[in-house]
């Protein structure tokens, strides 16, 4: 008989090795077995298979864990031939519709309802004609399912038996495996019905802490346990182990779970679940909210180490990612949805020879000694937190300096980061900790004026006496031990180095509040050594750096570190994408230290970077309210005119003329032009309504009922499928046209839907009812209206509660912090109240279908407007994904690529990727269109699901049978793979690199170097500007590469973009407010126009309103500068915030210097409205130094450098007043 496995999974090979050696000579010479490795093959690798299978009596088919092209490909294969198969793993009824086993096929198969596997359980009556078929396929499920060798012994044993008259073959045993949820000693297997009864047949000691690992407990797809015991002995060194086997991941019984961990008088005090997905859900679904609840009530830590089960320890480490991306799914991304943390590898596969005869290579599972210490190490620092009192705690409050100086001192992303640690203080002192409160006043005058930054510019910091020195005289050889230390020493120079030093003394910038420490993170040595360290994009920590954690843990002995505010860098250092070893640097300089992150629940994409990367429980806080721009000034007066020419239309049609005259005079001094009074109107209505955030945060500030109502108003504006808008329903009430609430026409009938929309929701909150002025409408009206009341009215309460307080008092006590989704307040309000642990949107989900018809919308606004402007169709588009925008937007970029190429969403979504439907050019009605897709680091981090699916698209595009002339995006593939041939390139890689459209930073690697010379001033041309750009994103990610440079191929695409586009997603940023900004679309418009020689078109679309809008990039940019930067109402509410008010604005200015450098799209009277608001204005001016003289010395310097540049042309006056307050500002900054 001739058998064929095939499978994928490591230890199962050697299992079924081991088992196939037990049979002599004779009997194998009635078994031929043959093993088929699926293990990261392609289907190009498969050419051995066909044939194998082919003549094959039987074939066994695991499908877990296998390419889905593979699968596919093979279930094709298999489904042509006159073999019995048996598939098992998976889990689709495609996969079990191979099934055909004697008479028994998947169609007289009993099953459960709702399932597609086989149900093992269920009673025979009535099924005569293969019934021993299905018996034997119970068997072999559960041989297969227990996995070991004496199972797979008795799977061959069953097959040649049954199936191939194989009758030297001995009678095969009962299958052994874990049937139900129990607690079983991993090493000898021995089952134990009660908690109790483990307690007293094993050592227990009641003064111990009590630790549970979860764990799978049969031996398929992976023999984990020989680890287990291992690390349950170590463990056992001091808690109290029960390890509880799980017989599968799927329908997990939480009520018996609960019993074992709640139950019977005890209580765990931490859990190291080694399961993958999410507790409780497997692949085929389950109770999300059970598990959850169970987590809440049990309200211990949850652990989540991994097992690498298809990566060697060697791989792993010479591994940049860290993890594949179906691992990083089921590992990493849905265990964060239940709050898990301390996400790193314990254990990996180990090579153990190779059996010649099957010719399979044999593995098996082994710890990684020193991450296993580092788990333990861990779980004593958390259960620490758990028993040590408050009062004994020692905690590290970390803030930020970046760029360092004295102007910058406790950044952190919408947050008033002085308010919010004197706010800590308070609740610490509440808490029973041994600290003291300080006012933020207090804090600022200490830091500040005693000196206690980063390389400080107007003081010296070796004369301060207020910094804490630390001299360490075996600083040199603890770092030299450090994988990455001598290259740090070769870099930096001998410890300590002349980076915040004194003598031999570190200098760590922070003070000792009782037993409390607050301290700024190091500066990274960008701003100190530029020269050397600006195209450096994987600079390794200054020695200052490397100190200064080194002081908190070993000379200060924190029990924990706070890192407070968006973001730091740690997360930043050299390591890898995720599954960090002892090497990275994050996990080397935190060692032990529970590391607890106050991050801003708007930036889900970078959020997730710091718990990944630095071990990070994150607690989320809220952006400030938002509120309306409102019209300032002579704005005002122009909507004044406005209102009176509409009158007079009316009324008086002879002075039309004059007041036409009058409003182009007004409208000019305030260099706005608009083509018609119409465009006019409509742009001043849009600056009017535009959201702009109300000053910062201060952690705990929960929204006021006046704040909450408008939030709740501000909530209802956007149409959520189901739940509509009020305008929208106030508009159908009237009878009024969807089109004409999106036309500049018809401003007045939208002034008066809004006043409307924002007294019935102010109504509806002030009585809990509908107003009877609407209850006499159509049933069907009222219900909707009814239901986006409710749904707005339970926004409204949540943006009352703040748990931002509570949330990190729970991680200091070494207790569970639920989950919670972060994302933009407005799009997904349900994400406050703020305070639980962050996790992003679920991957496998996007993009949704919604954010896939609105991406839509975006390509066709760009097509269309390339095609007014030019008369033919953009030949390519390049775009930019960013983590943050797609898991905002669930997607809408990606539903931008999608329509260029004339792609759509398909019929449904599966489990694990999204179907796709490519749409035929007689419905599309136009070519398929080209597209560069561009990345970020923190998107190839995020989304490396999306990366794979984007490339299966190109290649299928591709490879259509459809005319060039109609496809352009073949068509390039075609000219570059002809490129790629003639350079030498093997066939199947040039094919593969032509498919290619993505380009992002190298692996490992982050961000680009044009923020750090805009930062820096390190530049003399723009086009410096573009290089750097290209220099950090011409790395291709492929089904064959990931990260590799190709110059020559990024060149190629970048000569054919004809238009830049990029989306803003979110009322936080407008294109003024952020450096990503410039860095990523202003960086590649750069990139693009040196390459080519001239500017591409570059687009901003809105997606932030109720319509959305494409505009060019100087009209987005003048919206920033006129609803937020001159606008007073912003301005003041920032000059609440002491000293952090004009920080923010100083940053603001560096950001329309970078998008002048390279989008050139700032006009000049951009920098004429900063000068005439922020310096002219004395009281202002006065105001702001008061504020921050020292950022306010900062704009004065970027308005100065935009003159330089060429940027900025004002008069000679204007440029020499500006100059003296410069240098009067500075003797007093070098005066003090």
């Amino acid at each position: 008989m001739k058998l064929s496995i095939l499978t994928n999974g490591e230890t199962t090979l050697s299992h079924l090795s081991e088992a196939y050696q037990l049979l002599d000579q004779n009997q194998k010479n009635q078994l031929h077995l043959t093993i088929i490795d699926l293990g990261n093959r392609k289907i190009d690798e498969l050419e051995d298979v066909e044939a194998t299978l082919v003549g094959a009596d039987l074939v066994i088919f695991d499908a877990h864990g296998v390419r889905q092209d593979v699968v596919e490909w093979l279930s094709s294969l298999l489904s042509k031939g006159t073999a019995h198969i048996v598939p098992l793993g998976g889990n689709s009824a495609e996969i079990a519709s191979l099934l055909k086993l004697g008479s028994l096929t998947f169609a007289n198969l009993p099953r459960q309802e709702g399932h597609t596997h086989a149900a093992t359980s269920l009673p025979l009556e009535g099924m005569d004609e293969g019934k021993s078929d299905y018996e034997h396929y119970v068997r072999f499920t559960e041989y297969w399912r227990g996995g070991g060798t004496a199972n797979m012994l008795g799977l061959l044993c069953l097959a040649g038996r049954e199936y191939g008259g194989c009758h030297l073959l001995p009678e095969p045993k009962e299958p052994v495996y874990v049937r139900e949820l129990t607690i079983m000693e991993p090493s000898s297997r021995t089952v134990y019905s009660s908690a109790a009864s483990y307690r007293q047949s094993n050592r227990y000691d009641e003064g111990r802490p009590n630790v549970a690992i979860l764990y799978l407990g049969n031996s398929n797809p992976l023999d984990t346990a020989e680890c287990i015991a291992q690390l349950k002995e170590q463990l056992e060194a001091f808690v109290n182990v029960m390890p509880i086997a799980f017989p599968s991941v799927m329908n997990i019984p939480l009520d018996r779970l609960r019993e074992l961990l709640l139950g019977e008088g005890h209580q765990v005090d931490l859990i190291v679940n080694l399961l993958p997905f999410r507790l409780g859900i497997g692949p085929g679904g389950g109770n999300q909210d059970g598990a959850v609840q169970m987590l809440e009530q049990l309200d211990v830590p949850m652990l989540h180490p991994l097992l690498l089960n298809s990566r060697t320890e060697q791989e792993w480490r010479q591994s940049a990612s860290g993890l594949e991306p179906s691992l990083l799914l089921v590992q990493v991304m849905l265990p964060e949805l239940d709050g898990s943390m301390e996400m790193f590898p314990i254990a990996a596969l180990q090579e153990d020879g190779e059996d010649t005869e099957l010719n399979v290579p044999l593995k098996r599972l082994a710890l990684i000694p020193e991450r296993t210490k580092r788990l333990t190490d861990r779980i004593r620092r958390w259960l620490a937190l758990r028993s040590k009192p408050n009062a004994e705690k020692k905690l590290a409050l970390i803030g930020y300096n970046y760029p360092p100086g004295e102007g910058t001192v406790f950044g952190g992303s919408f947050l008033d980061t002085f308010e919010s640690i004197a706010r800590l203080l308070s609740w610490l002192k509440q808490q029973g900790y041994h600290t003291e409160e300080l006012s933020a006043a207090e804090l600022r005058a200490r830091f500040i004026e005693g000196g206690l930054v980063n390389s400080a510019k107007w003081s010296d910091p070796q004369a301060s006496s207020q910094l804490i020195r630390y001299a360490d005289p075996h600083f040199t050889q603890k770092l030299s031990r450090r994988s990455w230390g001598e290259e740090a020493i070769s870099r930096w120079g001998q410890p300590p180095g002349d980076i915040m030093t004194d003598n031999d003394s570190f200098l760590i910038p922070g003070l000792m509040i009782g037993q409390v420490f607050i301290g700024l993170q190091p500066s990274r040595g960008i701003h100190e050594d530029p020269e050397k360290s600006l195209h450096d994009r994987s600079l390794l920590p200054t020695h200052q750096y490397t100190a200064f954690y080194q002081w908190i843990r070993e000379q200060f002995q924190a029990d924990a570190i706070v890192h407070i505010g968006t973001h730091g860098t740690l997360e930043f250092q050299r390591g890898k994408e995720a599954a960090l070893s002892g090497d990275c640097v994050p996990d080397d300089l935190l060692v032990d230290l529970p590391n607890l992150y106050y991050y801003h629940v708007g930036n889900p994409s970078e959020a997730m970077i710091a718990k990944r990367r630095s071990h990070a429980v994150l607690i989320g806080y809220q952006a400030p309210p938002f509120t309306e721009a409102e019209l300032y000034g002579e704005w005002r007066e122009l909507e004044a005119l406005l209102h009176e020419y509409r009158e007079a239309k009316q009324l008086a049609p002879e002075r039309c003329e004059a007041i036409l005259q009058e409003l182009q005079a007004v409208a000019k001094s305030l260099d706005f032009s608009a083509e018609t009074v119409e465009l006019m109107e409509e742009e001043l209505y849009r600056m009017q309504r535009s959201l702009i955030p109300s000053g910062l945060h201060v952690l705990g500030d929960s929204y006021s009922p006046e704040v909450a109502l408008n939030h709740m108003q501000f909530v209802l504006r956007h149409e959520r499928g189901n739940i509509r808008s009020i305008r929208g329903l106030l508009a159908e009430r009237q009878g009024v046209r969807a089109d004409a609430l999106t036309s500049g026409k018809h401003v007045s009938l939208l002034r008066q839907l809004d006043e409307e929309a924002n007294a019935l929701v102010t109504a509806y909150v002030s009585n809990k009812a509908i107003p009877d002025m609407y209850k006499s409408e159509h049933p069907d009206w009222l219900k909707q209206l009814e239901a986006s009341l409710e749904y707005g009215y339970e926004a409204y309460l949540r943006s009352l509660q703040n748990e931002e307080a509570e949330g990190l008092m729970r991680a200091l006590e070494g207790r569970y912090v639920p989950a919670k989704l972060a994302g933009d307040v407005l799009r997904t309000p349900e994400i406050l109240p703020t305070g639980r642990n962050l996790y992003q949107f679920d991957p496998r989900l996007v993009p949704s279908r919604t954010a896939a018809e609105r991406g839509a919308i975006v390509a066709e606004n760009s097509i269309q407007q390339y095609r007014e402007q030019h008369g033919d169709y953009p030949h390519t588009t390049a775009v930019i994904l960013w983590g943050i925008e797609t898991s905002r937007t669930q997607g809408e970029t990606i539903g931008q690529i999608l329509h260029y190429m004339g792609v759509r969403i398909g019929g449904g979504v599966g489990t694990f990727r999204t179907e796709y439907e490519v749409i035929p050019l007689a419905e599309l009605g136009r070519p398929r269109l080209n597209v560069m897709v561009h990345i970020t680091g923190v998107f190839r981090d995020l989304f490396p699901n999306l990366l794979e699916e984007l490339h299966d698209l190109f290649r299928k595009v591709s490879e259509l049978d459809e005319p060039n002339e109609l496809n352009w995006f073949k068509a390039h593939t075609r000219s570059m793979e002809e490129e790629l041939l003639a350079a030498g390139y093997e066939a199947s890689q040039a094919h593969d690199l032509a498919c290619a459209r993505i380009f992002g930073p190298a692996e490992g690697e982050y961000g680009t170097t044009v923020t750090r010379m805009i930062e820096t001033k390190l530049w003399n041309e723009e086009s410096e500007l573009g290089a750097a750009y290209t220099d950090s994103q011409q790395h291709v990610y492929s089904a064959l590469a990931r990260g590799q440079a190709e110059p020559e191929l990024y060149r190629s695409h970048m000569l054919e973009v004809d238009i830049v586009s990029q989306i803003r997603s979110s009322h936080e940023w407008e294109v003024t407010d952020s450096d990503h900004y410039y860095e990523y679309f202003g960086g590649l418009a750069k990139s693009v126009e040196v390459m080519k020689g001239r500017k591409a078109d570059i687009h901003i679309t809105d997606t932030t309103g109720e319509q959305i809008k494409t505009e060019s990039a100087e009209h987005a940019i003048a919206r920033g500068v006129r609803t937020r930067l001159t606008n007073p109402k912003w301005i003041n509410d920032l000059l609440k915030h002491p000293y952090h008010g004009a920080k923010e604005m100083a940053s603001r200015f560096e950001y329309v210097l970078g998008l002048a450098a390279t989008t050139g799209k700032v006009e000049p009277w951009v920098f004429d409205r900063l000068h005439d608001v922020y310096m002219a204005d004395e009281a202002l001016s006065r105001k702001l130094q008061d504020n921050n003289r020292w950022a306010y010395h900062a704009m004065i310097e970027t308005l100065l450098e935009s003159e330089q540049r060429g940027y900025w042309t004002p008069d000679e006056q204007v440029l020499h007043q500006l100059r003296q307050k410069y240098l009067e500002l500075e003797g007093e900054l070098e005066g003090e």
